[in-house]
């Protein structure tokens, strides 16, 4: 027994040993691999290492050089430009005698005198700096440029093309210094107060001037010329180095790494690329299911996920749930505090979202800041309580940026997924259409879908015709009609005035009507492409009216408004289409306007200097009406029409349509009554002053583009209305008056 236990410890401590020979293996190769690799890498590296430090360098070098060539180039235009200053100075001065006209030709000669001063001590053997940079300075040069300047003479001064230079610079002030004398001599003579200042000596002094002027121009633009010459020399030898140097180092930097890569072990590297490829096979399915943003499963996964829980569900009758999941303030971080911060918000939210789900529930962000959860084997009153809690959580959530503190909330969509609704399109669809009708309800709320809500049904039947829409913009199915306004003041001429109308034809030939297809175009981001296609089409049209087409109003939705893309589209189509630009008319509703006033102002100001007209629709329906109005370059106003058709009947709505007249009258902007639909109507706003009107009662909408006649007085109808129209005109008398009390 005891020579088997001695035989048993002495293979332990054996083995122990070989254990730790082996570790201890194992870590150096890892460190000679290592530091193998590393050599390597630092050997192919290092040629094209030196190869950029070296072209690097040599650009900055030329960049400084070049530099100083434009100082060389601005100092010669200031010495021209004061030297003709100079010359226009003591000229005035031999005309006046005045003091004030030689102290500006002192000042004007100071400059090619500090160039003169900089260039006679750089001539010297030893020059002094401060000198030559308060010369350079005197003469205008950048205090950064002087550097460059002084070094460009020291190594160039004795190359040709310079040493023309600085000769020609040399005689250029040998100039000045004849004409500094005959200046001097010149102020002697006037501060002398003989009376001979104005007579002959003065004459003679003035023709020497105007003779050294006169000599000096050539040398002046030969000094320019040389200078030019000069500077693309530089410019020229210095790009044959740089290329010079690259096609020498950058042959020797592909051999030499050539070389290199050539000794690298053939076996290693296969074993390298095999641990590569399998890591970036797992990389890659990861990140084909995840989103890299939060780190959430994707919408790709989630459908997969989804598509799972219905099999069971009509396999197995189980019961899952699936909630959609939308930020309800995540708009306003983004706009504040940037796309970052946004990003940030999404990453801090998904992990809120996490902790709050239970195990084996799929949490996913199925795209911008909208999640999906899957909640599987859960009852519908219990994936509500979830969703409450979630809901919550994110109501309770704090978001910091910038020292900035957001509360954010969640409107929550919840589906139950049974054996009687197995379309995953279906589930998604009514999920999204349950969170939007919590978001239309409020915000920060849970929705659970049943099949039978007529909120929820009517937000299906909207995402039922995006596609719809995105076809028939495909196909071009869609048409303009106008429908004519008429001026019934008599303070305006009565030229043709029409709105346009957009209607969709659909998939069987019938004109389907606007509020059809509006809305849901306006709340699935699909109207600015309508816009588009509008104004794209009535420019086209009204280009081959001629310029006397009279006025088109076309409707712009806010969502174009406050699109920077649209505007530019706009500006396009302007210099695509010939026509008068105030016969546009573009038309916002008030609501929309108020709801983006800045980029509503920013869009009439653009147009508006185009030569443009703006209407204001459906104006009385806000709350802040006047107050905005005087902000908002407009020059209609169209009076919302669920006053105007009541004013045959309604003193309030009399006095409603008559305030809103009058202001607008006040601040210059003709005003228009819509909805008229019969001769009482149109009477009382006659009487109440309205500029012009327009509804079906006046002109029915037509097709457009079609050859319109010029606008006509309204027709006159026969039967009751007209036999009654005294006594019309006796009730309009009335109501104006009740209003008016």
């Amino acid at each position: 027994v005891r020579f088997l236990y001695r035989e048993n410890s002495w293979r332990t401590d054996k083995v122990m040993a070989y254990v730790d020979i082996k570790a201890g293996m194992t870590a150096i190769a890892k460190v000679i691999q290592w530091l193998a690799l590393s050599k390597r890498m630092l050997l192919i590296v290092s040629p094209f290492l030196m190869i950029v430090a070296v072209l690097v360098w040599l650009a900055i070098v030329s960049m400084d050089i070049l530099a100083a060539g434009r100082a060389y180039v601005e100092g010669e235009s200031l010495w021209s430009k004061n030297q003709k200053e100079a010359v226009f100075h003591l000229i005035r001065f031999a005309a006046t005698g005045s003091e004030s006209d030689f102290l500006s030709y002192r000042k004007a000669i100071m400059v090619p005198e500090g160039f003169r001063n900089a260039r006679v001590e750089l001539e010297k053997p030893h020059p002094d700096d401060s000198i030559v940079r308060a010369g350079f300075t005197q003469g205008g040069t950048h205090p950064d440029d002087i550097a460059g300047v002084i070094m460009l003479y020291e190594r160039f001064h004795r190359v040709s093309y310079m040493k023309r230079v600085l000769d020609i610079w040399k005689t250029g002030d040998e100039f000045m210094e004849r004409l500094d004398a005959e200046a001097e001599e010149l102020h002697a003579l006037q501060r002398s107060g003989g009376a001979d200042f104005l007579g002959r000596e003065t004459g003679l002094i003035l023709n020497r001037i105007i003779q050294i002027n006169k000599e000096l121009r050539p040398w002046q633009n030969q000094f320019s010329n040389t200078l030019g010459e000069a500077t693309r020399w530089i410019r020229s030898t210095l790009l044959l180095a740089i290329l010079t140097v690259a096609g020498i180092l950058v042959p020797f930097g592909i051999l030499l790494t050539q070389r290199m890569v050539s000794q690298v072990d053939r076996a290693e590297r296969e074993l390298k690329e095999l641990k590569l490829g399998q890591e970036y096979s797992v990389k890659l399915a990861y990140h084909a299911s995840h989103d890299p943003l939060t780190n959430l499963v994707n919408r790709l996964e989630f459908e997969k996920r989804l598509a799972l829980a219905l099999h069971t569900a009509a396999s197995q009758g189980r019961q899952h749930s699936v909630m959609y999941l939308d930020l309800d303030q995540f708009k306003i971080v983004n706009d504040t505090c940037g796309h970052a911060a946004g990003d940030q918000l999404l990453r801090q939210v998904g992990a809120l979202l996490k902790e709050q789900v239970r195990e084996g529930d799929s949490l996913a962000r199925l795209g911008g800041d909208e999640f999906g959860v899957l909640l599987e084997n859960c009852p519908m009153q219990e994936a509500i309580g979830i969703a409450d809690k979630l809901r919550q959580c994110i109501a309770d959530f704090r978001f910091v940026s910038e020292g900035k503190a957001f509360t954010i909330g969640a409107s929550v969509g919840v589906v139950q997924v049974a054996d009687g609704m197995l379309s995953l399109t279906d589930i998604l669809s009514a999920a999204d259409s349950a969170c939007y009708t919590a978001k239309e309800k409020g915000r920060n709320r849970v929705q659970f879908y049943r099949p039978h809500d007529s909120e929820v049904s009517m937000r299906r039947g909207e995402l039922q015709w995006v596609p719809r829409l995105q076809r028939a913009l495909e196909e071009g199915r869609f048409v303009l009609y106008s429908q004519e306004i008429i001026s019934i003041g008599g303070h305006y001429p009565r030229a043709s005035h029409h709105e346009l109308l957009v209607r969709m034809v659909d998939e069987h030939g019938k004109v389907v009507p606007p509020m059809a297809f509006i809305p849901a175009a306006e709340r699935y981001s699909i109207m600015p492409m309508i816009d588009q296609w509008v104004v794209q089409h009535a420019f086209a049209a009204i280009s081959t009216l001629g310029p006397d087409c009279g006025t088109y109003a076309i409707n712009i939705s806010g969502t174009s408004i406050g699109d920077e893309r649209f505007l530019e589209f706009v500006r396009e189509q302007f210099r695509k289409y010939v026509m008068p630009p105030r016969s546009i008319c573009f038309e916002i509703t008030e609501t929309a306007a108020i709801a983006n006033f800045d980029k509503a102002a920013r869009f009439f100001g653009e147009m508006k200097s185009l030569g443009c007209l703006f209407s204001l629709d459906d104006f009385g329906a806000g709350m802040s009406s006047f107050g905005y109005l005087k902000h908002l370059p407009v020059d209609f106003i169209k009076i919302d029409g669920s006053f105007v058709k009541d004013i045959a009947h309604d003193p309030v709505a009399v006095a409603m349509v008559r305030a809103i007249n009058d202001v607008g009258h006040v601040m210059g902007k003709k005003t228009i009554g819509e909805f008229v639909d019969g001769e009482l109507v149109l009477g009382v706003l006659r009487e109440i002053g309205v500029d012009f009107a327009q509804g079906h009662w006046i002109s029915l909408p037509s097709a457009f583009p079609a050859k319109l006649p010029a606008a006509t007085p309204p027709p006159v109808r026969t039967g009751t209305e007209s036999d009654h129209f005294p006594q019309a005109r006796t009730i309009v008398r009335d109501l104006i008056l009740n209003s008016t009390l």
